[in-house]
């Protein structure tokens, strides 16, 4: 009985699939299975007020850029993501000063003028992320900026 996969006459070939296909999900490093990956240096995460953004995935790169482009660190983020059967981007950002969040209301007020679809973007502090603390649509910049210093965690102030 012929086995599945390439013909005998390409043995040579199919023993190097086999080997790159292995050698492909092999284990590199020391770290264990259940050790799980730890940042070199927590220096380079940032510092500042901690907590999480949840949006629209068609602008995640655009909202990276505003954080990063003031003094926070997106130290987590995912394009997609999933969250009650609804496509989501999720930011997770540590921030000093919270300078860009007129940056990012002004990009979103241009973002909606030119296209005709409306998107929110919702604040989650750590200790409760499964349920939004703010929606940004319903305060300004300032609020916002208030509302973060006095509820989220600071690390390295």
């Amino acid at each position: 009985m012929d086995r599945p996969g390439p013909s005998r006459s390409g043995s040579r070939n199919a023993c190097q699939l086999e080997f790159a296909m292995v050698s492909l999900f092999r284990r590199s490093g020391k770290r264990g299975a259940a050790e799980p990956f730890r940042h070199p240096d927590a220096n380079t995460l940032g510092s500042g007020y901690r907590f999480a953004l949840k949006g629209s995935p068609r602008h995640y790169d655009d909202v990276v850029r505003i954080i990063e482009g003031g003094d926070g660190t997106v130290y987590f983020g995912e394009a997609l993501t999933y969250e009650r059967g609804a496509g989501v981007a999720l930011w997770r950002v540590r921030s000093r000063t919270l300078d860009w969040l007129p940056a990012l209301y002004a990009w979103w007020a241009e973002a909606e003028r030119v296209e005709p679809i409306n998107a929110t973007f919702h604040l989650y502090l750590p200790d409760n992320l499964r349920y939004a603390a703010l929606d940004l649509r319903d305060h300004t910049p300032d609020e916002v900026a208030d509302y973060i210093r006095a509820h989220a965690p600071q690390d390295n102030l």
